[in-house]
């Protein structure tokens, strides 16, 4: 098995796994903590609290709040403690070391002075400075400590040993304490009888934008800004369902530090609050629980669900982030601290449930999730990703979450109905709709970066800024604590600035670009349209390079905000560069650059770079000025705008979005009409990074098409076969070619010589009559005249790398055509090696490098006799022009001297050679180009007199006199050939390898839209059909002509993709033909007459033309059998063999008499 696929399926059921059983742990919590509310809340209801109140039989409290740099609230949260109705209370302020005017604020407000106080130092604390109390004695409850700074820990360790009553309050001095507070939460500890109250929390609730007078809690609002809301459903869920149900099974771990409280003895035998952690409030009650197991004592930690505290949760993401990083380090510090505890059956339900259920929960919960994301990442780049695994998976997760709050809302409303107006109820869930998407995500990062700042053991709190109760207090504070969505503009907003920079760039890039495509095409019908589509394509490329940014950005950020806008407007002109570089290259050939480039070599690159010209001085000037203009825009154009948080919300879920719409797929058959158009109009950079994308991550994109649809009676008639080992060798089958070649020929004395002529770029568009650019091969028009000539033949790609596997072999592709697997190709049987083995003698003959494209180790395997390539050609011979001191090699009138010169004529063995021009190859520089070019303007005149066609032609007619110039070599190598003595006894095969991309495209076939003409002197009639054949097709033919006419030796069992010729004389096929565009697309599949480009259908016409259908049945079944075929080509890619070795010593040895 494929690791990376073992590792995603190992990786995707574990987060499965853990999904489910973290909601069967929320499910549980849920129901348990309904009972546990229900049962207080009978229990409860007669209770006078009254009596409790004013009864000084009641447990003692001192209320112990650390303060630290609270001068703006300070008083005003004293006054509220005080208001509590409690008679055994004292309430004790300790200041720890404020740099600010508390203390002096708490003198003055409640007539205090320094009293002679004997501190015990029972715990080890700071040391304490003065010990205050009141003059007056309405404040006889209350007791100020000053000390030296040590932290919140410390400070209520300072507490704990003044402290005179039998049980400890703590609270944070800025919340809110009902009046009641102490009275309810003190019956827990009246209530003992087997079991030991240690501790006791309430239900803590969220004061922002709630009504706040004299310390005291007067109006109950539901908050305001998004981020405090979302806090708010989150304090519902914690408190009224986590710690409730943890409480009712007495396995709660925390004590909230905002307000809990605890035993006095208890907390002073485990050791008091601990000074080395950030989370001393679960430590201690962990260590208090861990006490109480070691001491074989019964005890209880309890939850009631009454609301007795209000605080202020932080309303920016800075300071919420420092809070959630704190909490995260604190409980890691708690569980390392613990770890004894973990499953260790001595600890009773804290060590077997507790413990673990925050240790795989808590702590493991957001890391978890954080690695999920990630893992989805990779596994997305990577090209594994299950589309409708992932969303089942994510669905589910969702809805549950999404669920699971709108049940925590509903339990409130129907109990203690906090916020009371029924609009708050509606936008609590409407929060927990979107709590998943925007919120939790921040809260889970901000988790993980608790772990790192625990990992490199920072200690810090971290600033707590708050915005305070009122009104004035806010208008006081509003410079250190921003509103959320302030601190989220001045975040996002420099890089949308920065976008939107990027976006006017590439709107006037397009600009540019269809005016250059104007000068150099001509008008362009509809052409306002086509503008229009590119503007769109533009701008969702966009969207999609600013999503990506913004990742960068995010990160750099960390590192500095500077260098963060620097770097990403770095990234932002060098995609303006690549993008220039795209569009020169579509000027050139005419088709958008694809993953095609990543299957050349770097000398290839080079030599094909070097030879079309692209590198000069206008081309270089035109890539330093985009670098100069995207600097100068960046660096001066300086967007200083604040974005709303609508139009924040647009530019990321726009972002998102422009992933799962690909534009040309979209607008293809509606917008534009020829296939240049739609190349045209395709965003250049778009198309380039996602054929990259899926170059190498094949799958990677989101595909919810069902390739392996399963349809009903076949409406498209195919010929099918039977395949020996489909599992092993995918494409080996008995030979059941027809032989409709031996009707036209009458037999020779002996066996003919085979020259086949491979054409480069000879298009059907431009040649011989009916062309519809006109014909420009009047030679090879006579000749085709004169032969058998197939105007409806198909080449097997888009470029040369299919022609000599598809016309010598009818091979199958591969991963990115057969020629690219170089050494391993595997053994095979074609056209060369079955007639070298009957005696032939094989040439290729090649005015180029035959190492491009690994056309010599081709050669080579198929036991070719004779290799003759531009090394070899005696210096004599002319070179085509070079460009940039490059060029393709030799002409094509040098490559058929050279052939005819090197043959000899008299040679009793036969011959079989191959002979693959190259003067119409691109930069069309040719030599005698005076003379070519009086001739264009002289064949012009015959082709039309229409002078806007004329025009139209004109634009390339340095592509068409390379043809004229094509043909005329074809005609002289024809005339020289009739002179020889093995003229008579030699069948020609002349075709194009593929159509010229350099001139625009009518339609998706054109580009595979060859001639095919089999020419003989040995012919005894000549023939023009129309109907659908392939290069696939000529090797299975020739042989089976062969053998019937002959009696060669030919092979029972084959590989052939081909059927074989066919010769009727109307436009119908049994062919089911896959056609590869580039090395890296298999995109095109022709069965019958219809032709299925991605996931366009179309129906050939006359001519060969085509138009869109739309007829899902036949898509479906043209799509189902590319999906067969491809399925062969991957076992073919996976065992790289397509001969058992039975058959393999028939290409070594002799061959089998079929």
């Amino acid at each position: 098995m494929n690791w990376q696929l073992f590792f995603y399926e190992f990786f995707t059921f574990g987060i499965l796994l853990y999904a489910i059983l973290l909601c069967l742990v929320y499910l549980w919590i849920g129901l348990f903590s309904l009972g546990a509310i229900i049962k207080h809340m009978r229990k409860n209801s007669f209770t006078d609290y009254r009596l409790l109140a004013t009864s000084t039989n009641a447990p003692s409290f001192s209320l112990l709040a650390p303060a630290y740099n609270e001068s703006a609230t300070i008083v005003e949260n004293v006054r509220s403690l005080l208001s509590i109705h409690y008679v055994n209370l004292e309430i004790i302020i300790i200041n720890d070391g404020s740099k600010d005017n508390s203390l002096q604020k708490l003198i003055d407000a409640y007539e205090l002075f320094k009293a002679d106080f004997y501190v015990d130092y029972v715990l080890p604390t700071k040391e304490v400075k003065g010990v205050y109390k009141s003059k007056n004695p309405a404040f006889k409850k209350l007791l100020v400590v000053d000390k030296e700074n040590g932290g919140k820990a410390d400070a209520l360790n300072v507490g704990i040993n003044i402290a005179s009553n039998d049980y400890a309050v703590c609270i944070d001095v800025d919340c809110i304490l009902e009046q009641d507070a102490i009275l309810k939460l003190a019956k827990p500890f009246m209530e003992e009888t087997d079991k030991r109250t240690i501790a006791c929390g309430g239900i803590i609730r969220l004061a922002n934008d709630c009504r706040i007078e004299n310390g005291k809690l007067v109006e109950v609002k539901l908050p305001k800004s998004w981020l405090a809301r979302s806090q708010a459903l989150e304090y519902i869920r914690a408190f009224l369902l986590g710690r409730l149900a943890w409480s009712r099974a007495n396995g709660l771990l925390l004590i909230s530090g905002a307000f809990g409280a605890f035993d006095k003895e208890i907390i002073l035998k485990a050791g008091g609050y601990d000074h080395g952690t950030v989370g001393e409030d679960m430590e201690l009650v962990v260590r208090m629980r861990r006490y109480m197991e070691e001491q074989n004592e019964a005890y209880r930690v309890v939850n009631i669900p009454d609301p007795l505290c209000w605080t202020e949760a932080p309303d920016s993401f800075k300071i919420l982030s420092r809070q959630r990083n704190r909490w995260m380090r604190g409980t890691i510090e708690t569980l390392w601290k613990h770890k004894k505890l973990f499953f260790n059956p001595k600890y009773g339900i804290t060590g077997l449930i507790s413990y673990p259920y925050w240790f795989l929960f808590e702590f493991l919960g957001p890391i978890i999730e954080f690695i999920g994301f990630i893992g989805f990442f990779v596994f997305l780049i990577l090209g594994l990703v299950d589309w409708p695994a992932f969303f089942i998976l994510l669905g589910f997760v969702m809805v549950f979450g999404v669920l699971y709050s709108i049940y925590a809302i509903l339990v409130d409303t129907v109990t203690y109905r906090v916020y009371r107006r029924n609009t708050d109820v509606v936008k609590l869930v409407l929060t927990a709709i979107l709590e998943p998407f925007l919120f939790h995500p921040f809260v889970v990062l901000s988790a993980v970066r608790g772990l790192r700042d625990y990992l490199l053991k920072k200690k810090a709190w971290g600033d707590m800024t708050r915005r305070g109760f009122n009104a004035k207090q806010a208008s006081q504070h509003s410079s250190a604590a921003e509103t959320s969505s302030q601190r989220f503009n001045m975040l996002v907003s420099p890089y949308i600035n920065l976008s939107i920079v990027f976006l006017g760039l590439l709107l006037i890039a397009s600009f540019i670009e269809f005016i250059v495509y104007t000068q150099q095409f001509g008008p362009l019908s509809n052409g306002g349209v086509l503008f229009a589509q590119m503007l769109f394509n533009q701008f969702l490329f966009w969207l999609s390079a600013s999503f990506f940014g913004f990742i960068v950005f995010y990160i750099l950020r960390f590192i500095s905000s500077k260098w963060a806008l620097i770097v990403t407007a770095g990234i932002f002109v060098l995609i303006l560069l690549v993008q220039t570089i795209l569009v020169q290259y579509f000027l050139v050939s005419l088709v958008p650059l694809g993953a095609d480039i990543y299957s050349y070599s770097s000398s290839e690159i080079k030599q094909t770079i070097g030879s079309s010209g692209a590198i000069n001085v206008v081309n270089v000037l035109k890539l330093l000025i985009v670098i100069f203009v995207g600097i100068a825009c960046f660096s001066w154009i300086k967007l200083r705008k604040m974005w709303s948080m609508a139009f924040i919300g647009f530019f990321f879920v726009a972002g998102i979005g422009s992933f799962l719409v690909n534009s040309d797929k979209l607008f293809r058959d509606h917008w534009s009409t020829s296939d240049f158009e739609k190349s045209l109009v395709t965003n250049k950079s778009n198309y380039f990074y996602r054929q990259s994308y899926l170059n190498y991550f094949p799958g990677g994109l989101l595909q919810f098409n069902n390739e392996q649809t399963s349809v009903g009676d076949m409406e498209v008639s195919v010929k099918e076969y039977y395949y020996l080992d489909p599992l092993n060798y995918p494409f080996l089958r008995v030979d059941e070619t027809e032989d409709v070649l031996s009707p036209f020929f009458r037999k020779s004395e002996k066996k003919p010589n085979i020259i086949i002529l491979l054409m480069e770029g000879f298009g059907r568009a431009f040649v011989n009559e009916g062309a519809y650019l006109g014909n420009f091969t009047p030679f090879l028009d006579s000749l085709a005249k004169q032969g058998l000539y197939w105007e409806n033949c198909l080449s097997a790609g888009g470029r040369t790398f299919a022609a000599l596997p598809s016309v010598l072999a009818s091979l199958p592709f591969g991963e990115h055509g057969f020629l690219e697997l170089g050494e391993q190709m595997p053994l095979h049987y074609s056209l060369l090696n079955v007639l070298q083995k009957n005696g032939y003698h094989s040439s290729f003959y090649y005015g180029g490098d035959a190492s491009f494209d690994h056309m010599d180790i081709f050669l080579k395997k198929n036991d070719l006799s004779e290799l003759n390539d531009g090394k070899t050609f005696p210096p004599s011979y002319k070179k085509l022009p070079a460009s940039n001191d490059f060029s393709w090699g030799y002409d094509d009138q040098s490559l058929f001297n050279h052939f005819l010169k090197s043959r000899n004529e008299n040679d009793k063995q036969p011959q079989v050679s191959v002979l693959l021009s190259v003067s119409t190859h691109n930069p069309f520089l040719i030599n005698n180009p005076d003379f070519f070019a009086k001739r264009f303007d002289e064949r012009l005149a015959d082709i039309t007199s229409n002078p806007q066609q004329r025009i139209e032609l004109r634009r390339y007619a340095l592509q068409l006199t390379s043809v004229l110039n094509a043909d005329d070599a074809l005609r002289s190598f024809f005339m020289a050939y009739r002179q020889r003595n093995d003229y008579n006894q030699t069948i020609f095969i002349i075709t194009g390898d593929h159509r010229m991309p350099e001139i625009p495209m009518r339609t998706k076939i054109d580009r595979y839209h060859v001639p095919l003409i089999i020419y003989s002197p040995l012919l005894k009639r000549t023939a023009k059909l129309t109907n659908i054949v392939s290069h696939l097709d000529i090797t299975p033919s020739l042989l089976r002509f062969l053998n019937k006419q002959y009696s060669i030796q030919i092979p029972e069992n084959v590989t052939w993709l081909g059927n074989g010729l066919d010769t009727l004389s109307t436009m119908v096929s049994e062919q089911s033909l896959p056609l590869m565009q580039t090395k890296s697309q298999l995109i095109d599949f022709v069965m019958g007459k219809y032709h299925l480009n991605e996931e366009s259908l179309y129906m050939f016409t006359e001519g060969l033309d085509e138009e869109v259908v739309q007829d899902s049945r036949i898509r479906d079944e043209l799509r189902a059998a590319f999906h067969r075929y491809k399925e062969k080509n991957d076992r073919f890619i996976k065992n790289n063999s397509l001969l058992p070795d039975s058959l393999l010593r028939f290409i070594s040895g002799p061959l089998p008499n079929h």
